[in-house]
């Protein structure tokens, strides 16, 4: 990952998926470095800033110690 000049934010290399067991190994890599997830994008698409139905976030959803607990009541 290349260096910017904000220690809160980091370029990320652009990485072509090779299929699901690339993705989920790809995204497991990136959470155990600390990351939360990744961004997928349709490469049919054009590029453009902001939210766009061509991205898609893809990561492990955090479990809330209050749900839980109240799950096992």
């Amino acid at each position: 990952m290349k260096r910017h000049p904000c220690k809160y934010i980091g370029i990320a290399e652009k990485v072509v998926c090779k299929g699901v067991d690339h993705l989920e190994s790809f995204c497991q890599d990136v959470i155990d470095q600390g990351g939360e997830g990744i961004i997928l994008r349709d490469p049919q698409s054009l590029l453009q800033p902001g939210r766009s139905p061509s991205y898609l976030k893809h990561k492990v959803p955090l479990t809330h110690p209050f749900l839980s607990f109240v799950s096992n009541i």
